[in-house]
């Protein structure tokens, strides 16, 4: 009698790999943003509240974020080879939950911005898993 092996849907590396891209990508592109920011305003670098009533650079911020989110799920799925949109959601819980102990910590970033990344992040994720999928049945074919 024969025992089928059941697949396991998480992938340690493809995790990993995207919460790494995600996180990474969003710090040094929001770090390079701030910093161009900073060198072109007469905001004192210890004033971040200006940052946070800056609502074009929020929006800004928040699609740079959100195209690291896709990439990390799109990462994440590809890497996994199985359970893409599973892996890719994953990686948008975790910026949900970093998401909501930002909401709950730091109160001078603005409610909307929060909860729209933590609403989106999620969907986006699972873009990335879905382009990830995607491209893989199209190179079976």
């Amino acid at each position: 009698m024969t025992e089928k092996k059941s697949e396991r849907k998480f992938h340690f590396l493809g995790v990993l790999l995207g919460v790494c891209v995600d996180n990474l990508g969003t710090f040094v592109t929001s770090a390079l943003i701030g910093s161009a920011y900073f060198a072109t305003s007469e905001v004192s670098q210890n004033d971040l509240s200006q940052i946070y009533s800056n609502i074009g650079l929020l929006l800004l911020l928040m699609v740079v974020g959100l195209f690291w989110s896709f990439f990390g799920g799109f990462v994440a799925a590809k890497v996994a080879k199985r359970a893409e949109y599973f892996n890719a959601s994953i990686i948008g819980v975790i910026g949900a939950a970093i998401g909501f102990d930002s909401m709950l910590t730091n109160r001078d970033v603005p409610l909307w911005y929060e909860l729209t990344g933590f609403i989106v992040i999620v969907p986006v994720s699972l873009l990335g898993g879905y382009l990830a999928l995607k491209r893989k049945k199209k190179v079976s074919k």
